[in-house]
């Protein structure tokens, strides 16, 4: 997915990526080249299934839309030094009260394979194309189980 994402602008399913419920203090980074992309600090739940930012770094790359267009469609983000595709960012962060994005007024949706992130207290980097841990089914929502016999039939 990884590649599909990067270098063929593919978008990820929501709620693919362990990064998307990534909450420690470091930076995102591009997949492919590390390049320092967004700070945790402006990390925020969107509730759309994809790692959302209020504020990207230096190294994020915005598609010249039209302002309208953006806040509807988007405008296609990329990494400044692979070309590597990101997501998008939308004019709309000021439906996101309390978050980074309202306060700068965008809101960078972005596909968490197309990230690694760096943790500051050194721990080791984490992959965006790894899936997070399945939730365990409640045992309330589980199938009955049911006493069966085998039957056989007459010859």
């Amino acid at each position: 997915m990884q590649y599909e994402v990067l270098r063929n602008g593919a978008t990820e399913v929501p709620y693919s990526s362990i990064l998307e419920s990534e909450v420690r203090d470091g930076v995102f980074a591009c997949a492919a080249c590390e390049t320092k992309l967004f700070d945790s600090k402006q990390k925020f739940k969107s509730g759309t299934g994809w790692p959302s930012f209020g504020r990207a770094l230096p190294g994020v790359e915005t598609e010249n839309i039209n302002p309208v267009a953006a806040g509807l469609v988007g405008a296609e983000l990329r990494c400044k030094t692979c070309g590597g595709h990101l997501g998008d960012v939308f004019n709309d962060g000021f439906l996101f009260v309390g978050s980074p994005a309202f306060t700068s007024g965008k809101w960078y949706c972005i596909d968490g394979a197309a990230l690694v992130f760096q943790p500051r207290n050194g721990d080791s980097f984490v992959a965006g194309d790894v899936s997070p841990p399945r939730k365990q089914t409640p045992s309330w929502l589980e199938h009955p189980k049911i006493n069966s016999q085998t039957n056989s039939l007459p010859q």
